[in-house]
């Protein structure tokens, strides 16, 4: 099953929608929901539902939410429709999958099976190819451009930096079922399905890029190197404090929704993250230190004990 969120997707959408009926794994469902979009993404989406007879569900989301609770909606309905060992996949309007990436991520998630059985939440994403709006590479990994290290998927470090990208996402049905209940505050889907799965459950990482990830030319940080992304949050202190504080509502929510699931180090970090912008100067820093919420790098952990 994959799940696609769409809105105003008419430029790019039908690439997107090739790559996935040209990937060398046949068997699968699309379900898009289109957030009421203004141009021609739905007329898109209908003639790639004609020409795909009964592997494509086409719908207008009621709701203008945003894209993380949209996904998350989506996976909630779609999980009714689910049965055996079938998973479900996460995919943006505007990327272009490469042939293998349902296959590649499917022996991944098999793997995972085997070794931890599919009774507990599993995730398997993967890095991309960072790519301009003409499918101009930018950087052959997402990953290596950004310096992100994979190395640590533990609680305590997605919740300082989120290292599960949404549109490579596969996850399975124990997974979609702890989605019982929307989240008010969530700062991304993407990062909301890793921490339920690093909690309740496993991740499995694929260090190939499965996609080529679309920056638009309008997004101006999809085409800056490590060092310029450094600079840019030099310059934006307050804004990077913010997003911090933000991610504290979202595990917040977490906390709560969760609580009775969670075991008591989890709770631990939870709280004490939780509360970060209510806690003083150093209580603030000895409790990132105390729980290694660390981000990758010395530079960024420097930049989040001086802002923080």
């Amino acid at each position: 099953h994959i799940i696609m969120c769409t809105y105003n997707g008419e430029k790019y959408i039908k690439d997107q929608l090739q790559s996935i009926a040209d990937n060398t794994v046949t068997e699968w469902k699309l379900y898009t929901s289109d957030d009421k979009s203004m141009d021609n993404t739905k007329m898109i989406l209908q003639e790639f539902a004609n020409n795909n007879p009964g592997k494509v569900e086409v719908t207008v989301h009621e709701e203008k939410n945003g894209a993380p609770l949209h996904f998350l909606e989506m996976i909630q309905k779609v999980l009714e429709k689910m049965q055996g060992d079938d998973v479900i996949m996460l995919c943006d309007q505007d990327d272009v999958w490469f042939r293998d990436k349902i296959e590649l991520t499917l022996e991944h998630m098999k793997k995972l099976r085997e070794r931890y059985t599919d009774q507990i939440p599993l995730l398997v994403c993967s890095d991309v190819e960072v790519v301009d709006e003409n499918m101009k590479q930018i950087s052959p990994s997402f990953r290596n451009m950004n310096h992100y290290s994979i190395k640590n998927l533990d609680f305590p470090h997605l919740i300082m930096e989120n290292k599960v990208q949404g549109c490579t996402c596969m996850i399975n049905m124990s997974l979609a079922s702890k989605i019982r209940e929307l989240p008010k505050n969530i700062s991304m889907h993407d990062s909301w399905l890793g921490l339920i799965a690093c909690v309740m459950g496993k991740i499995d990482y694929i260090e190939t890029p499965t996609m080529a990830y679309r920056q638009h030319a309008s997004n101006v940080k999809g085409t800056m190197n490590y060092w310029q992304m450094i600079f840019l949050q030099l310059q934006n202190l307050s804004e990077q404090k913010y997003i911090v504080y933000r991610e504290a509502l979202q595990i917040k929510e977490f906390l709560r929704i969760y609580d009775m699931e969670l075991d008591d180090y989890t709770k631990q970090v939870a709280k004490a993250f939780a509360s970060l912008e209510q806690q003083g100067f150093w209580t603030r820093r000895k409790n990132i230190m105390k729980y290694h919420m660390w981000k990758t790098g010395i530079i960024r952990n420097i930049g989040l004990l001086v802002l923080i």
